[in-house]
């Protein structure tokens, strides 16, 4: 989808960009069930019938807005710190902060992996494997298996956490302590394996 995007004219790369603009300002308004694909498209300024040009469906346009947002907030961006635990942990803080200043956004992401979608499974793949691909390569001084062993559960530990607050009035502040925790365990050898 990126790449099509890429491939745009830009008045059409402009257009589209503006839908998307359109359905993230009204997720920071209300849930994903709420919104109707007729109100971002007057949102947008444009005509609904040139929305479903450019996204075939709601999951669809939704899809790549989150993949968008997500990849604005952090997730393939180096973080600042000299050591490698450090680094992850402030990755990690990072969006664990976003989804807790906007717990809509990850209601979306939950609600995308169900969907049986031709067009949002590559989405939701693509999401997933970068968040692991980028998690990996900053356990990489741990090995290959341990690196994506160790992401692996990173991302298990914040996304029950990130879960249980946003759907079972859990506290934020258990996923910034547990992901804190679990880092811990691993930090000494990332210190010793980053020295060489």
């Amino acid at each position: 989808a990126t790449e099509a995007a890429t491939a745009m004219p830009a008045y059409k790369r402009e257009r589209r960009n503006r839908i998307i603009e359109a359905a993230l300002a009204a997720l920071d308004e209300q849930d994903y069930e709420e919104i109707r694909i007729n109100e971002v498209a007057q949102r947008a300024k444009v005509a609904l019938g040139t929305l479903y040009r450019y996204f075939s469906s709601k999951e669809h346009l939704y899809a790549v807005a989150l993949d968008q947002w997500l990849a604005n907030i952090s997730v393939d961006k180096p973080f600042p710190g000299q050591h490698p635990d450090e680094r992850i942990r402030a990755r990690v803080h990072a969006v664990i902060r976003a989804f807790e200043q906007r717990p809509q956004y990850f209601k979306l992401n939950v609600q995308l992996y169900g969907s049986k979608s031709p067009e949002v499974q590559p989405i939701r793949t693509s999401i997933a494997s970068r968040a692991q691909r980028v998690l990996t390569r900053d356990f990489e001084g741990l090995g290959p298996d341990t690196s994506r062993d160790a992401a692996t559960m990173l991302w298990a530990i914040i996304y029950t956490q990130l879960t249980s607050a946003t759907y079972h009035h859990g506290n934020f502040a258990e996923a910034h302590r547990l992901a804190d925790v679990y880092i811990d365990l691993l930090s000494d050898r990332l210190r010793r394996t980053s020295r060489g």
